[in-house]
């Protein structure tokens, strides 16, 4: 299973009884402000941050009230369990693929042949562009597709006027 970047985090500290939660991270683009709701997992973004206890038990993010972003509010140690699921659940439903990338020094292979990652502008180049890949057989299959693109485009099937 590809592991996911998180679209969702919060932090949080016990204070006497009970515990105080902050938004610490919302990824905007998918948790949209004042938009994003998803009722099955019972998370939602109108105003600001905050938790509905029993019978709702919902969690509001960062939305239309900006000046409220950092907002902490308390809730009682047996619903933070419950925001903890709530987020892990958002996480998993939500969280951004991670693309596979080689550690510094170790090899990865382009449809150019192989390379040794150095962290260099060439290798962000590859990365960026998706010319990047974990085995020579993936980086071949890709390679096989774009030559089968470019036969099409030089037989004037894609591409040109018509």
């Amino acid at each position: 299973m590809m592991e996911k970047e998180k679209v969702l985090e919060i932090e949080a500290q016990e204070v006497f009884d009970r515990v105080a939660i902050r938004i610490k991270y919302q990824n905007f683009e998918v948790l949209k402000r004042g938009e994003f709701e998803d009722r099955e997992i019972g998370v939602a973004s109108f105003n600001n941050p905050c938790y509905l206890s029993y019978p709702y038990n919902q969690l509001h993010l960062k939305g239309k009230s900006k000046i409220e972003d950092n907002s902490i509010f308390t809730v009682a140690k047996e619903e933070f369990k419950n925001i903890k699921n709530m987020v892990e659940a958002i996480n998993e439903k939500y969280g951004i693929p991670k693309r596979w990338r080689a550690e510094e020094n170790n090899r990865y292979y382009t449809i150019f042949g192989e390379n040794i990652e150095k962290k260099s502008l060439a290798d962000d180049k590859f990365y960026n562009l998706g010319n990047y890949f974990k085995t020579e057989e993936e980086a071949q299959k890709v390679k096989e597709e774009l030559d089968k693109f470019w036969a099409k485009v030089r037989a004037g099937e894609i591409g040109g006027e018509k």
